[in-house]
This record gives structure tokens, C-alpha cells and sequence, in this order.
């Protein structure tokens, strides 16, 4: 196989998620990588689109896969569908989907890639022959990128793709919080262990005899039950 990445600029490409794939790549795509599992798990049949029945098209706005899927690009995948693994457009991109085990307390960072993944026809071919029969598939690669640069969405495909961003965000935030408090605590306890290390190394008694009062208060500020202060309105 043959894999291609291009990493596209920061406003050569607007906000979306695109892929068309074989079944098999798609079902792989949805599951496993992070940007197609959120914002566009839904596999369509490629027919639908006017594209071989053995591809499937997984896309977060229909205006997207109006667009992108036009007569060049339609014939050429088409033609050459044996030769096609998947294209995969994202300005999502942070690879595989953490395992559950990984604990996030930030958004991973993102990158606008155009992924091409192509099959080599290399039987009864040499590898130069092969690069021959694969160079339409090559100049659609350049044609997409340019296609890519000067597409932007309608006001409401942008407003729904901005929507869709917060929404991760949103959730991101909610799941996290717990983690992210817990990381805050191991920060500050680890600052407390080193402070009281550097004070112990000291010999300064007074010094020492000071700071174990102020822990001693912040450990029975931080066990006493916490009062809410009610305010009466005069009437």
C-alpha cells in the first residue's frame, strides 16, 4: 500500500470531518480513530453517491460529501475503486481513539490532514509499472488539495460543524473534571511534600515549628465541615 499525508495550513481548510472507504477500512475508521468515531461514525453506501457498492462514504455534513464527491472525482474512484483503501479529509485529526485506560485531561491536539490510503497493483507489474498505472490517482491527490483550499461551508453547515466542536468540548470537560481535580490535588500535595523536605533540610527549628502550625491548621481547615453563609433580606 501506499499512504499519503498532507498537513494543510490553518485556513486552507474548513471545519469538517470526510472519509470514503472500503467496508472493511470504514468499519476500522469508525471504530478506531478518534475524529471519524465522533464526528461521523455513520457508514453510507457508496451507491448513494454514484460509487462502487464496495465503498462506503462516512461524512459529518452532506454538504461536504455534495462537494467533494463531484464528476472528477466520482469517475476517477470509479475507475480505479480496486486501488482505493480510503480518503480520509479531517480538521480533527489526532490519530487512534485513547484507550479507556489512558486518563485525558486535555483535548488532544488536532491537525487539517487529507489522508489517501491506495492499494499498489503490483501483480503481473513492476513497482515502477505500478506507479505508472497509479498516476490519475497521484494528480487526484493535487486536485483534492486544491478542492480542499478553496471549499468553505454554507453559514449553516459552519454553524452546525462549530456546534459539534463545543459539543465535544462540552463532554470532554464533563468526563474529565474528576480526573482533572484529582491531577490539581497530586500537583499541590507534591508541592507540600517538597516544601516540607526543603524546610526539614533547614536548621532552623523555628522555621520548621512554624510551617507544621500552618499544616496542622490546613488539615483541620480542610476536615471541619463547611458552613454556608446565609444572607436575611430586611424587610
Amino acid at each position: 500500500q501506499v499512504h499519503i499525508r498532507v498537513d494543510m495550513g490553518k485556513d486552507e481548510m474548513d471545519t469538517f470531518v470526510f472519509c470514503v472507504a472500503t467496508k472493511k477500512t470504514a468499519v476500522k475508521l469508525a471504530k478506531d480513530m478518534a475524529d471519524v468515531s465522533v464526528y461521523c461514525p455513520e457508514r453510507r453506501a457508496g451507491d448513494k453517491f454514484g460509487l462502487p457498492a464496495s465503498l462506503n462514504v462516512l461524512s459529518e455534513l452532506a454538504e461536504v460529501s455534495q462537494t467533494m464527491l463531484d464528476s472528477k472525482v466520482t469517475a476517477a474512484l470509479n475507475k480505479y475503486a480496486d486501488l482505493i483503501d480510503y480518503i480520509h479529509f479531517s480538521d480533527q485529526f489526532s490519530g487512534p481513539k485513547q484507550t479507556e485506560e489512558t486518563t485525558l485531561v486535555k483535548l488532544p491536539d488536532v491537525k487539517k490532514v487529507l489522508m489517501f490510503g491506495l492499494n499498489m497493483p503490483l501483480k503481473g507489474r513492476s513497482v515502477q509499472e505500478a506507479m505508472e498505472h497509479m498516476r490519475p490517482l497521484m494528480q487526484l491527490v493535487f486536485y483534492c488539495m486544491e478542492k480542499v483550499k478553496r471549499f468553505r461551508l454554507s453559514k449553516e453547515g459552519k454553524n452546525k460543524a462549530d456546534k459539534n466542536r463545543l459539543r465535544v468540548e462540552e463532554m470532554f470537560l464533563k468526563t474529565t473534571h474528576a480526573a482533572r481535580a484529582e491531577a490539581a490535588a497530586a500537583r499541590r500535595e507534591e508541592k507540600r511534600r517538597q516544601e516540607k523536605e526543603r524546610i526539614l533540610q533547614e536548621d532552623d527549628p523555628e522555621k520548621q515549628r512554624k510551617w507544621e502550625e500552618r499544616e496542622m491548621k490546613r488539615q483541620m481547615k480542610k476536615k471541619a465541615p463547611k458552613m454556608k453563609q446565609l444572607k436575611v433580606k430586611a424587610l
